[in-house]
């Protein structure tokens, strides 16, 4: 191949697979810095039966990462989330709403980082659910991160 058609290849409107794995990484990394944990999946997995002092903490790193994500993501877009993951009836179908987050982040052309943030937060605690508790805190915390969303948006 010719470096003219490997340079158009390179920067077609695809990511290449190692870019789109840097990105999630990139995500991840931001998502432990924004909880100050590594394990902020397992804490949406309790959110709804975590001790008082641990849900006060955790729902202000919430409160402070929706707030910044709020400008960048329209209530419908969080909304549409919400109601994909608020309307699954069993732990399976929570986790076939994970190729649907993918969709959406996929999609988004206006900030695509601020929307796979969000939705990878989401995904990671789906894919480490284990138990019926588990899905009804990712539920729970969806619920708040839409509620948080609605709350800072400025429109």
């Amino acid at each position: 191949m010719n470096m003219r058609a490997e340079r158009n290849r390179a920067s077609g409107p695809y990511p290449r697979k190692e870019d789109t794995a840097s990105q999630e990484e990139r995500w991840r990394k931001n998502l432990k810095e924004a909880f100050s944990t590594p394990n902020y999946a397992e804490k949406i997995l309790r959110f709804d039966r975590m001790e008082m002092d641990e849900f006060k903490e955790f729902n202000q790193k919430l409160k402070d990462f929706m707030k910044q994500q709020a400008g960048k993501i329209t209530f419908s877009r969080m909304r549409k989330i919400y109601e994909m993951i608020k309307g699954a009836k069993s732990e399976n179908d929570l986790l076939f709403t994970v190729p649907r987050l993918a969709y959406i982040v996929g999609r988004e052309e206006r900030d695509r980082d601020a929307i796979g943030l969000v939705v990878t937060l989401l995904s990671d605690a789906i894919l480490a659910m284990q138990t019926k508790q588990d899905f009804k805190g990712i539920q729970k915390c969806a619920e708040a991160m839409v509620a948080y969303q609605k709350y800072y948006s400025d429109k």
